[in-house]
């Protein structure tokens, strides 16, 4: 699996809580315009929802109850606190000189004057608007209804406009990241596809992904609003109790704390608890792509098993991950009851001490922020531990995002115009890591010429075919098109000029048509149709109820293997490329599709250079030349009639075909 195979290294916690901040930093940059606008929103969001706590300090002012100004307030328990902070730096660094005295005090009483002088122009005209002639006190009332209807109205709007942008920002950075994988895993090399589970692949682009998108649109509900409903309630306190909000300072760290102390708990449980559903993924994956097998050999029971097993596996590691989720949860609860009874014990001290400070409605007015305080830290850690969970998904993404890709898919170099088709390697080896599949390999192809590649099992045949494809590169020596180095040929421009027949036809899940028009994307449909004739294949293709608008199904798994593959010639045929590579190309047919399907061949191979491998060696016998090869190297060379006089390797595999 992808979090204890041999393939990658296991990433460190560190390392993967600094790639999943640099993965939202890149997000954050590259859609700053949406970053702006969800910070003000989040901004507008979190006054709206606190404002009405002072429009009630407001009504006081209206009935008298209190004379000093909101802002006067927060302003005098400022500059206290600067003052204590600037005499215990005096006291160990002489020399430097205190803060000027009341400079936030000077600043909130030009705030408080042209606050309330706003506010009685707003109450006035409200009044004067509606034509209710209220006069004194009853037209500050009117003021703050008035307020209080606006406040809605535009925190409605903010929390609409917040919870459409930051989920939509979420999705757009997790979209962006899957684009990357993606874009990503098609420059691999074919060799990381053999090592790699295809369940495993799927798990880490859907449900690694998901994870990722569900964390970051739950934690983008919360990281900006509640940091900043935090500093309101702050200032809330500074303004009604400022000997208790200093001691919030404090206690909001102590809170979030838990969420410190079971992240990394959080971040295990789920990095375990992903890799088991890659594990099931997988499971399920094999059955599906295998079910003809599964039936035949009644393996049923046994395939079933293996999956519950993984499935309990999974549910095993879903527990510990909501044991070490509710951990966190539970403790942040103790820790605010703690704090929240300090608050309390405070607050009634200085109640006792200064009883006509402090009435009913003051104390009222307390104990709201604290009370929702403790929410808004209980949402930051819920999105912290939502994160953590996303960085055990973001370990498997990043596992292939660290697979660096082969050569072979870099794009640039030299752009080949038209392409004669001369193929040649010169003392090519390769190897897979330790594997030696090629040994020291020379062969040259002229254009036009159709070369057969034979030899046992394991010869390396497959491997010289790739090579030319240039879907590896060498481990030593060159391969050449038309006297240039592949390594430095732009891979798309070689492309355009080949096409490839597999033993196994491949059609996607759409209709004949587009199967035949992927060879060459801007064929018209008169191409289209002239290659299936000659791929033998329009006569059925016109008996199918639609025609060529037929969706073929998953794999081409409405059509025979024989049709598959006559439609798989037909798409390079369409391609008119000048380089032909056929791998077995009829091996797996009987014998009546493999005559269609020869015949189909010999047209797409009239007249281009054709690399053939072919185990049945009767459809080779009028090959221009046939290679023969044996444990990565080349042993024999010559025409069927040549070889088979000679007595060697080919004259054996032959004989063992019995068709002399």
């Amino acid at each position: 699996m992808r979090r204890n195979g041999p393939a990658e290294p296991p990433v460190r916690a560190e390392a993967s809580f600094r790639a999943l901040f640099q993965r939202i930093w890149r997000g954050i940059v590259h859609n700053r315009v949406l970053v702006a606008a969800v910070l003000v929103l989040g901004f507008v969001e979190a006054f709206c929802t606190k404002a009405p706590l002072a429009m009630v300090k407001v009504l006081m002012d209206a009935l008298g109850a209190q004379r000093e100004g909101w802002f006067e307030r927060v302003g005098k328990s400022i500059d206290h606190g600067a003052a204590r902070v600037a005499g215990w730096w005096k006291r160990l660094v002489e020399g430097v000189p205190a803060p000027e005295p009341g400079l936030f005090d000077r600043w909130s009483k030009a705030l408080d004057e042209g606050f309330h002088a706003a506010f009685y122009r707003f109450a006035h005209a409200v009044n004067d608007l509606l034509g209710l002639g209220f006069e004194g006190r009853m037209v500050s009332f009117l003021g703050i209804a008035a307020a209080t209807v606006v406040l809605a109205l535009v925190g409605g709007l903010s929390i609409y406009g917040m919870t459409v942008m930051s989920r939509y920002l979420a999705t757009k950075i997790v979209v962006d990241l899957r684009n990357e994988v993606v874009d990503h895993i098609l420059c691999l090399p074919l060799r990381f596809f053999s090592r790699r589970r295809m369940g495993e692949l799927i798990s880490n682009i859907t449900n690694d992904t998901a994870v990722l998108t569900r964390s970051f649109t739950l934690a983008c509900d919360h990281v900006v609003v509640d940091p900043l409903s935090i500093l309101f309630n702050f200032l809330l306190l500074l303004a009604f109790v400022p000997e208790v909000a200093w001691w919030m300072l404090p206690a909001v760290p102590l809170m979030a704390w838990p969420m410190l102390r079971t992240g990394k708990r959080v971040h295990r449980s789920s990095s375990k608890s992903l890799a088991a559903m890659g594990d099931s993924t997988e499971s399920m994956n094999q059955i599906l792509t295998g079910i003809r097998t599964v039936k035949a050999f009644q393996l049923e029971g046994e395939r079933l098993q293996e999956y519950r097993d993984s499935n309990r596996r999974y549910l095993h590691r879903e527990k510990r991950l909501l044991q070490a989720k509710g951990f966190s949860q539970g403790f942040m609860f103790g820790a605010y009851q703690a704090s929240f009874a300090i608050f309390l014990c405070v607050l009634g001290w200085w109640m006792t001490n200064s009883p006509e400070t402090y009435t009913l409605s003051t104390i009222a007015m307390v104990v709201v922020p604290l009370a929702t305080t403790y929410n808004h830290v209980k949402r930051m850690v819920r999105s912290f531990n939502i994160l953590s969970e996303s960085v055990g998904a973001l370990e498997g993404i990043h596992a292939i995002l660290h697979v660096d890709p082969d050569a072979s898919t870099r794009r640039g170099g030299l752009l080949l115009g038209e392409v004669r088709g001369e193929l040649a390697m010169e003392n090519v080896s390769f190897a897979y890591d330790s594997e030696k599949v090629l040994d020291d390999l020379t062969l040259r192809v002229a254009p036009g010429e159709t070369v057969a590649l034979v030899g046992p099992t394991g010869a390396g045949k497959s491997t010289a075919m790739d090579l030319l494809a240039r879907f590896h590169d060498p481990t030593s020596g060159r391969v050449l098109v038309d006297g240039h180095d592949l390594r430095g040929v732009d891979l798309q421009s070689y492309r355009r000029h080949v096409a490839v027949v597999s033993q196994q036809p491949f059609l996607f899940n759409t209709t004949v048509f587009d199967n035949i028009l992927f060879g060459r994307r801007d064929a018209t449909a008169e191409e289209v149709y002239e290659a299936a004739r000659q791929a033998q294949i329009h006569d059925f293709i016109e008996t199918l109820p639609n025609g060529y608008q037929t969706v073929v199904g998953e794999g081409g798994g409405r059509l025979s293997g024989g049709q598959r593959q006559r439609i798989t010639i037909a798409r390079a045929i369409v391609r008119n490329p000048r380089i032909l590579f056929l791998d077995e190309a009829t091996a797996s047919l009987d014998s009546e599709s493999e005559q269609a399907v020869q015949a189909a061949i010999e047209n797409l191979m009239r007249g281009r250079t054709s690399i053939v491998i072919a185990h049945r060696l009767s459809t080779i016998r009028d090959a221009d030349r046939i290679l023969v090869m044996d444990g990565g190297r080349l042993v024999e060379v010559g025409t069927h009639t040549e070889l088979i006089e000679r007595g060697g390797l080919y004259r054996r595999l032959y004989d063992l075909q019995d068709l002399g």
